[in-house]
């Protein structure tokens, strides 16, 4: 059919589109399928679900290839069978148009990469583009009538997706964004505005599937207004919960279904089909409620929206001591303190309180699970500090133990218990450490968990919602200038510095000559200001194990001769070299932290008297 045609087809009568294509597919194939594949390997069951949603009455249907660009079935190790799939896709879905006698469209469907690739990442936008290029020209190239840009949760990425699917095809595109769910009301007229934007780019419609449900779309579509052009709905039947390898269905009926189709339409829908949970029973009340209803033609609201009256002006944030200190150009000296094994934190608090009443430490650093060996939580323990010691504490978080959402749930109640400095880090493998068989999440990198701390430093989360008072963490990153691979070490420290850290804690080093070929590297200044480790090394025997089985970390073959030289006397020693490091250090760098011994942590503030 030829684009033309397409078109025409939209605009005597609302279109009836098809249900779920994924959650008819996890209900029906066996546990460990990949859904991504099942153009290839279970087509028969992709060709029955078409033919059940035509014989419900759909008139558009989408292929089964939502997952099938080369980067998603790159993580199936699939992404050889890239054209091999999409073809198969629009193959089963003409097939059931044969079959049928319908005349239907079909739709190639395409789902989103910025959950796949950094589309915030220099190559990313290349990268994302290049992918949906591919795919939608082997959609178009099969004899799909339209394409369907679906379930985009990022404007920005769907109209660089509407954009090279353009340069690549003259076949019609349908695009659409999805919301999280639980976005309040106060924030529909902000998805309102989106969906005027994606108009302003003229795909052939425009409009929401997947999340908000039947009501919460309904809800959008009153704060939306004039219908700039073609809207295309197609909520979830609700929240979908899935457990024990099954999904649970929410309670939408057809019927129900059926009403809200009807009041999509008054609100000038003019295609309406259903996304996760819907089923070939919905589509049929969809039909039955739409038959013979033509496109409402653009429109003024029905009910004048009040524009949204400006958030209430928020209280000055208390700042952080170090990240005024540091903007004044002040020399900071940190403390590291690792956490306890155990549930007793009595004797790092009273040194917590010990350094504090000495007045010349400006704030605790808090280990987070160091060598992947598990100790008490930072972000707990640097609030027990806090409150019992008064000092301003620097807790690590990584994104290898917990989820972001988790992380997220973390800092909002981390900074409602006074914390105000971070500092994110990759975090040592598991592998490395007492759980050698756990399986870190990493769901996000560092970079990500970067941008994201600064995203709620804005005033939301990872997925846009609102989060109330901003958490704005003072943020601190870590570098190793005695990395292996100088230029990919200073690379990603620029690259964390965009995502938004404010400062930077460097990995344990014992001469000056790695601190200064990275700021040879960097031009002669880190982009970002620093504190150098210094650590008083008690023995040689630590030095040796620090220096043959700690990652990134190198202790210089002379200091370890002159501490194996030294015997029982390798703690002056060590002390000596962290003295040479600390009177060097205000030249050379914005502050230092220092390592402090376990057994009595309170010894290195002589260090900082000397």
């Amino acid at each position: 059919m030829n684009p033309a045609a397409t078109a025409a087809r939209f605009a005597d009568h609302v279109v009836v589109a098809d249900g779920a294509m994924g959650s008819e597919l996890f209900a029906a194939l066996p546990e460990g399928t990949h859904l991504d594949l099942a153009p290839l390997e279970h087509p028969r069951r992709v060709l029955d679900i078409h033919l059940a949603y035509l014989a419900a009455g759909a008139e558009l249907i989408e292929t089964a290839t939502f997952a099938a660009s080369r980067p998603r079935l790159a993580r199936l190790h699939a992404g050889d069978q890239v054209e091999a799939v999409n073809s198969a896709g629009v193959k089963l879905a003409r097939e059931a148009r044969e079959i049928a006698g319908t005349d239907c469209l079909v739709a190639g469907s395409i789902g989103p990469l910025a959950g796949v690739i950094d589309l915030d990442e220099p190559a990313g936008p290349a990268a994302i583009a290049a992918a949906h290029a591919e795919q939608a020209a082997i959609l178009a190239g099969r004899g799909a009538d339209l394409l369907v840009l679906e379930t985009f949760f990022r404007l920005d990425e769907l109209l660089l997706a509407i954009a090279a699917v353009r340069g690549v095809t003259k076949v019609p595109v349908v695009a659409m964004l999805t919301f999280p769910y639980d976005k309040l009301p106060e924030s529909h007229p902000e998805i309102a505005a989106a969906l005027r934007e994606l108009f302003a780019h003229e795909p052939l419609a425009a409009g929401i599937n997947c999340a908000l449900g039947p009501q919460g779309t309904l809800d959008v579509l009153e704060a939306l207004g004039e219908v700039p052009g073609l809207l295309a709905v197609m909520p979830n039947a609700g929240s979908l919960l899935r457990r024990d390898g099954r999904i649970i269905r929410p309670p939408t009926t057809p019927n129900y279904f059926g009403g809200f189709a009807r009041r999509a339409a008054e609100l000038g829908a003019a295609i309406v089909g259903g996304c996760c949970g819907t089923g070939p029973e919905h589509i049929r009340a969809v039909a039955e409620a739409l038959k013979g209803v033509r496109p409402v033609p653009a429109r003024s609201p029905r009910v004048a929206v009040a524009a949204p009256a400006p958030p209430p002006r928020l209280q000055a944030r208390p700042a952080s001591g170090l990240a005024a200190k540091l903007g004044a150009r002040e020399f900071v000296r940190v403390v590291q303190l690792d956490p306890p094994r155990g549930t007793n934190s009595d004797r790092i608090v009273e040194a917590a309180r010990a350094l504090a009443a000495t007045g010349r430490v400006d704030a605790l650093d808090i280990n987070s699970n160091p060598l992947a060996r598990l100790r008490m939580d930072s972000l707990w323990l640097a609030a027990e500090v806090q409150r019992a010691a008064g000092i301003e504490t620097i807790p690590h978080i990584t994104p290898r133990d917990t989820s972001l959402m988790g992380l997220q749930a973390q800092l909002l109640g981390a900074w409602r218990a006074g914390i105000r400095n971070l500092l994110a880090i990759s975090g040592d493998p598991s592998q490395l450490g007492d759980y050698p068989g756990v399986h870190d999440v990493y769901h996000v990198d560092i970079f990500e968990l970067v941008r994201s701390v600064s995203r709620m430093a804005e005033g939301f989360d990872c997925a846009g919602n609102p989060i109330g008072e901003p958490p704005a963490y003072c943020l601190g990153v870590a570098v190793n200038p005695a990395a292996d691979d100088l230029g990919h070490e200073v690379d990603r420290l620029r690259r964390k510095a965009d995502a938004g850290a404010h400062f930077v804690m460097s990995q344990v080093f014992f001469s000056w000559q790695p601190w200064e070929r990275l700021l040879d590297r960097c031009g002669g200044a880190l982009p970002l200001p620093a504190l150098v480790a210094v650590w008083p090394l008690p023995s040689f025997r630590l030095a040796l194990r620090l220096n043959n089985e700690v990652p990134g970390i190198v202790v210089p073959d002379e200091l370890l001769r002159r501490l194996e030289h030294a015997g029982a006397a390798a703690a002056k020693v060590g002390r000596e070299v962290a003295l040479e490091m600390l009177r060097g250090a205000p030249e050379r760098a914005a502050g230092v932290y220092l390592v402090a011994p376990f057994k009595n942590p309170a010894e290195v503030v002589e260090l900082l008297d000397e």
